[in-house]
């Protein structure tokens, strides 16, 4: 008979051996995956990197090592440059490569090659360490394209490291390559300007600039940087004293305009500059203008007959209608006898029938004083001309009048490289250029500058200079029956050009981008000064003219600021520099702008941040998962004993007895 309490205790037997059983079972399971984790552990795995360890290791490799020194690396974080973070950077990545390693370390700006050889040389860390800021742009890309595409690089691994804020793709060309894929790309971002205010621009809208004139700057800002900015003080500066100031908000991303009105006060060139106050990238926080000031042009105009001179006078008065700065003095002499342009600044003198002795002796003594002459040359009889044009003056010498009869000669611009024309107020300058139907054959020497010529070989409009004075010749006069220039849209534009050119000194004083050179023109009678130049730190350097092309050539303008040139101790003139418009902070480029040049497979894209070595060493040969192993096996051991451990309340105790 099976007495119910029996029963019980049978089942309660079996349900803790079951429990017991499942326990066992439980970590049995324990152990093994403890031991699982300690045999990973010792084999020391580690994640798929851009580099497999093995083939980095044990093979010949060529690391090329790019740092940007351009002029947006200067923008700081805490205080510490972007360049002096790169810099650090690139020295705590070295050690991550080994001894066979072909290692070549290059600077952007200039474009040079600083290192080649083991990383692990104790030279190298000094060297990068000596890497110098600069305020040039930088073609990083063509640095990059011309580093791996090099044929005498044959090493199995190759790897590029480049340090830049990358905020500009390449150009359609560039994009139209393909980078080999067999190099690995890293890309290093040193990090990002959050407080910066740059000035876009900063525009004349006065054409001609007087002393007794306001001259109006239009200035263009943004907030490149994510912070908003209160109460910023935006100034106005001529000859370093404060002549405009204006405080204004400006909200992240966004852009305003003003306008600022001052007196130069002076004649001569005045040094102007918008300022702003410092951020955290001061390269863009200055405006630098070299602003040529002249008091009101007294302008001559001279022609043989009435109709010629009204051509002449709707041409220069559509200049300056109002009579603002432009006084026109017209006069009928279709024989020059006698010249009174003492008083004037520029003359004009169109197709003069004859000319004596008196008048040309006249026009020397005018030009040597530093006057300006704009001649339109349309009597085509060497019977007529003066030689003494030629020989004092320098005029080209006619040959003979040139007529197409039922057709027209064109300007060929495609082969002028003449400064006149660059930046000319002209949408298409080539659907402007004038129809030529008669012109004079001029021959030329080489002292003569041609501007335009004509597709036979002749000049159209030429350069020369007298004394201090410089002459602009035409060899067709401003006549529908001579070419169709007066109803092109080139005529006021040129016009306006050459009259600012020979009352002031614009193409000496035009900006240059930092970094690039600049061409001084020079009036024959100072070719044989003693010319120096002074950078805006105020260093000073002596200048050897070119007495062929009659100038001196600046090659180097690596600061930003206002240059000055001197002759003879005495200020000639002066030019600001600018820095590119690619060098301004605008948002850094990622993988998707760079899809179709770089596979994904072939790049990494990296913060310059505290742990970068070590983030760096992961991304490239895998990270290390023998820590993991061994947290996951010691996890697992001491559950097992927490688990494994007797129950003292269900032991027997030795002094219970049945």
């Amino acid at each position: 008979v099976e007495f119910s309490t029996l029963q019980f205790i049978k089942q309660l037997e079996t349900s803790s051996i079951r429990k017991v059983q499942i326990q066992q079972i439980i970590l049995l399971l324990l152990r093994i995956l403890a031991i699982t984790a300690l045999v990973l552990m010792l084999a020391q795995p580690v994640t798929q990197g851009l580099m497999p360890g093995w083939l980095a290791t044990e093979q010949r490799a060529r690391l090329v090592v790019v740092i940007d020194n351009s002029a947006s690396m200067n923008g700081k974080i805490d205080g510490e440059s972007l360049l002096e973070r790169a810099k650090s950077g690139a020295i705590s990545l070295l050690p991550f490569f080994h001894d066979n390693t072909q290692a070549t370390v290059v600077q952007t700006c200039p474009e040079k090659t600083i290192f080649t050889g083991s990383p692990h040389d104790p030279l190298l860390p000094s060297l990068i360490k000596d890497i110098e800021a600069s305020y040039e742009f930088d073609d990083i890309w063509t640095v990059i394209d011309s580093l791996v595409t090099d044929p005498t690089i044959d090493e199995l691994v190759k790897e590029c490291v480049v340090f830049s804020n990358l905020m500009h793709r390449p150009d359609s060309t560039f994009l139209a390559k393909n980078f080999r894929d067999d190099w690995k790309f890293y890309f290093i971002n040193p990090g990002e300007i959050y407080d910066n205010l740059s000035i876009q621009s900063v525009s004349s809208i006065n054409r001609i600039k007087t002393p007794n004139e306001l001259v109006k700057l239009n200035a263009r800002i943004k907030n490149s940087g994510n912070l908003p900015k209160p109460n910023v003080p935006v100034e106005l500066l001529f000859d370093n004293h404060r002549v405009g100031q204006v405080v204004a908000e400006f909200t992240p991303a966004r852009e305003k305009e003003f306008i600022f009105q001052a007196y130069p006060g002076r004649k001569g060139i005045v040094r102007a500059r918008v300022t702003l106050p410092e951020d955290d990238y001061t390269a863009d926080n200055n405006w630098f203008i070299s602003m040529p000031v002249m008091e009101q042009i007294k302008c001559g105009l001279i022609a043989s007959t009435q109709e010629e001179l009204t051509i002449l006078e709707m041409v220069f008065r559509s200049i300056d209608p109002t009579n603002q700065f432009l006084f026109i003095e017209s006069r009928l002499q279709p024989d020059i006898n006698r010249l009174f342009i003492d008083e004037l600044d520029v003359a004009v003198i169109h197709n003069p029938q004859n000319i004596s002795e008196e008048a040309i002796a006249a026009l020397d003594h005018f030009l040597k004083n530093g006057g300006g002459l704009i001649w339109f040359q349309g009597s085509g009889d060497p019977e007529v001309f003066n030689d003494n044009l030629a020989t004092h003056l320098g005029f080209p010498v006619i040959e003979e009048l040139k007529k197409t009869g039922t057709g027209f000669f064109k300007i060929n611009y495609r082969k002028s490289n003449s400064d006149l024309l660059a930046n000319l107020q002209v949408r298409n300058i080539q659907k402007e250029l004038p129809e030529i139907f008669s012109y004079i054959n001029a021959k030329t020497t080489r002292k003569h500058k041609v501007h335009l010529s004509l597709n036979t070989g002749d000049p159209f409009l030429l350069e020369f200079s007298k004394g201090s004075g410089t002459v602009f010749y035409f060899t067709s006069l401003l006549d529908l029956r001579w070419n169709d220039l007066p109803v092109r849209g080139l005529l006021i534009p040129l016009v306006y050009r050459l009259l600012i050119l020979t009352g002031t000194d614009e193409i000496n004083t035009a900006p240059v981008a930092v970094g690039s050179t600049k061409w001084i023109y020079i009036e024959q009678d100072y070719i044989r000064s003693t010319w120096e130049v002074e950078s805006p730190s105020g260093q000073k350097t002596l200048i050897v003219p070119d007495f062929n092309r009659e100038g001196i050539l600046i090659p180097a303008t690596d600061e930003l600021g206002i240059y000055r040139v001197f002759a003879n101790g005495e200020l000639f003139t002066s030019f600001p520099t600018r820095l590119y418009y690619k060098e301004y902070i605008q948002e850094e480029l990622s993988q998707e702008n760079l899809d179709q040049m770089i596979s994904e497979d072939n790049t990494q894209w990296l913060d310059l941040e505290a742990d970068f070595a070590a983030l760096f060493s992961e991304i490239r040969q895998g990270k290390a998962l023998w820590k993991t192993f061994l947290l996951i096996a010691i996890a697992l051991l001491l559950l097992e004993s927490i688990l494994g451990r007797p129950n003292p309340s269900k032991m027997k105790s030795p002094d219970n007895h049945d």
